[in-house]
């Protein structure tokens, strides 16, 4: 037979387990956030970040949820169920999995534990850190450890705010200590009241071990706003003050839109921008190379005119560098152009009486114009002069500059009805190419060669039977590939 002693301790150990099922069952269904946006995968309360248990006590870890698939559990990585030796926590299945627990705890099970929330399009994840303290089970008696602190909150004029403090004390062996929590605010001294439209409700688990206190406050006014503290004693003389702010929050003006709605919306108008962004820059980057391979591919060849060259180059001495060891050079060996060289004289008044009767055999004229070219007198007055003469050939004629000039189409324009007082020349004839378009005045930039290719007769993309044609013609014994290269060689001899 057992002893009355005996008999109590049973009945002491099944009432402690009744309690201890009553908590498990009922946590994750009380004190849940009010008022959460209808649908979706959402914590239904605070997330308790750290927690701290006595060697051989009863422990619980929670996720409350709602709106999942499936939640698993994580011991430092390691997903569940974990063997013996790392812990000793197991599921609790009448909470749908939101709760795991241990019946004695061990050094072993401390550790980061992790809850992972699905459904069909969210992931939700909360993480806890268990400490155990002790040795043995003889019960914590020091000072009060925060398991999870108050947050502060931006709260609108008129709407709601709640706060939530939570600490650990374990067991005082004292007949006259108590553990207690209580919320004021930092201005004063009042412990706020219990019920009412600024109220706070304490809560304990765990055989009130852990004790916290939900403080909620409705319909805000301007005094409402401030600092709070929550403090924790474990009636001894072991304290602690946690202390969260409300803060006020501005008005903000946005339209209510259907659940998801507004997401969507925004992720096609992002979409939409990227689109738009992706578009420009490839326009900006690429319609130069596009439009001239589909010109080169597609356009008829200028071809059997009775025409000797693609381009006639003219050129002032002083800007033989430019034209013999660049321009000439790539357009022949680089794009396959045949290309004549015509060095003008000094007296740019009569450039065009020069350049009129080698016109005749070349499909484009191009001239290279610069101050020095010009002796200096890089003026309005002095370059209309020069496209006035251009803009009388037959032929078209690319002009090459390499000094930035204002308005040099209306300069030609202007000039033309000066000098003849009608529109007898077109200046639709004059193509106008700037040869420092980056700045550097090494090899032009790319923008600038695909401009002048543009400007020049159409040639055919490079195939295997003929990988050294020009543009007009198919060079006979004269136009082979090397050949061209030793002709570039030759007019850096020349400059050289």
């Amino acid at each position: 037979m057992t002893t009355p002693v005996e008999r109590g301790l049973l009945v002491l150990s099944l009432f402690t387990a009744i309690c201890q099922g009553n908590e498990l069952k009922d946590y994750c269904s009380k004190h849940k956030f009010d008022n959460l946006p209808p649908g979706g995968l959402r914590f239904t309360k605070e997330v308790v970040t750290t927690e701290y248990a006595n060697i051989g006590a009863f422990k619980a870890l929670h996720c409350c949820l709602r709106g999942y698939r499936s939640i698993e559990w994580y011991k430092d990585n390691r997903a569940y169920p974990w063997p013996g030796g790392e812990s000793h926590f197991i599921l609790y299945p009448e909470s749908a999995n939101q709760t795991i627990y241990a019946q004695k705890v061990r050094s072993s099970d401390a550790g980061r534990y992790s809850c992972q929330a699905r459904n069909d399009t969210t992931i939700l994840e909360g993480d806890i850190t268990l400490a155990v303290l002790g040795e043995k089970s003889g019960g914590y008696t020091g000072r009060p450890l925060p398991t999870y602190r108050p947050a502060s909150q931006l709260v609108p004029l008129g709407g709601a705010a709640r706060l939530f403090c939570e600490a650990y004390l374990g067991k005082v062996e004292l007949p006259d200590a108590k553990n207690s929590v209580t919320w004021s605010k930092s201005d004063s001294n009042v412990t706020l009241p219990s019920h009412g439209r600024i109220a706070q409700h304490s809560v304990s688990r765990e055989n009130n071990q852990i004790i916290g206190s939900y403080l909620e406050i409705e319909d805000i006014t301007l005094e409402d706003y401030g600092e709070y503290k929550c403090e924790v004693s474990n009636g001894v003389d072991e304290e602690i003050t946690l202390p969260a702010h409300v803060y006020r929050q501005e008005p903000q003006f946005a339209l209510e839109v259907q659940n998801g709605s507004w997401r969507r919306s925004f992720l096609v108008g992002v979409l939409v921008l990227v689109l738009l962004i992706s578009v420009g820059a490839f326009y900006a980057r690429c319609w130069l190379p596009l439009v001239l391979l589909c010109r080169d591919k597609f356009a008829p060849l200028e071809e059997n005119d009775g025409k000797e060259c693609d381009a006639l180059v003219c050129y002032h001495e002083k800007d033989s560098s430019l034209v013999i060891g660049i321009v000439i050079p790539t357009l022949e060996s680089r794009h396959r152009y045949k290309c004549t060289a015509l060095e003008l004289s000094q007296l740019n008044q009569n450039w065009g009486v020069e350049i009129g009767p080698h016109a005749v055999s070349s499909r484009r004229i191009i001239v290279v114009l610069s101050p020095e070219s010009l002796g200096n007198a890089w003026n309005e007055t002095n370059v209309a002069v020069v496209l006035n003469q251009l803009s009388s050939l037959a032929t078209r004629t690319i002009v090459i500059i390499t000094k930035n000039l204002l308005n040099t189409t209306a300069i030609a324009k202007r000039s033309s009805r000066a000098y003849n007082n009608m529109r007898e020349y077109s200046i639709d004839r004059l193509k106008i190419l700037h040869w420092n378009d980056t700045g550097n005045l090494g090899s032009g930039s790319h923008t600038f060669w695909y401009k002048l290719r543009l400007a020049m007769p159409p040639i055919r993309p490079i195939s295997s039977e003929s990988g050294c044609q020009s543009v007009a013609m198919i060079v006979q014994a004269n136009g082979k590939c090397g050949q061209q290269k030793a002709r570039s060689r030759e007019s850096l001899e020349v400059l050289v």
